[in-house]
């Protein structure tokens, strides 16, 4: 009887106006985390950017296979966050309570939508049928697949927001990931 166990840590990186918190989906009910400008932007600013905010995130997951015969079984692990220390704000160029506010939520919905990609990645990559021939390349495949499209829509969030400046596209965005979560919050 041939028995192997492979492990594997694969970690997407994003980096952009997106904002983050970690948490790990194992056993453990899991909500998108309430950010705060003191918490998650420890680094410095890049004075050059034309951004206020800068967040480093990260997409992580994890597997074990193990092999008997000719039978496959994957324990999976996911984990997504924000990187404090690659992260900033300026806060001195936002003028006032009510701009600060604006970002915040703004960069909330970076927060909402990898939380989207956490759960919809966990979905599509636990959830399929693999084989011993297939499993690292399909895992690897399915994995980057829900990735490329949350990225795409990250870019697209701040391209229809202004980065969160222009309100109504930010309040129509707001309303779709508000819908979005629900689908994993029930």
């Amino acid at each position: 009887m041939k028995r192997s166990c492979k492990k594997v840590l694969v970690t997407l990186s994003l980096l952009g106006t997106i904002l983050f918190s970690g948490f790990n989906t194992q056993e453990q009910e899991v909500l998108p985390e309430k950010i705060n400008w003191h918490s998650h932007f420890l680094a410095s600013p890049d004075e050059h950017s034309p951004y206020f905010a800068l967040t480093a995130t990260r997409w992580q997951y994890s597997y074990n296979a193990h092999i008997r015969g000719n039978n496959l079984h994957i324990d999976f692990n996911f984990f997504a966050g924000v990187d404090p220390d690659k992260s900033w704000v300026k806060l001195n160029k936002l003028r006032g309570a009510e701009s600060k506010r604006k970002l915040l939520n703004h960069e909330q919905g970076h927060v909402n939508i990898n939380f989207l990609l956490l759960k919809d990645g966990e979905q599509k990559v636990r959830f399929q049928r693999y084989t011993i021939r297939n499993y690292k390349k399909s895992i690897k495949e399915n994995a980057n697949k829900v990735s490329a499209y949350y990225t795409a829509m990250q870019k697209q969030y701040d391209e229809e927001t202004k980065h969160g400046s222009d309100d109504i596209n930010q309040k129509r965005w707001d309303r779709l990931i508000e819908k979005e979560l629900m689908k994993y919050l029930e």
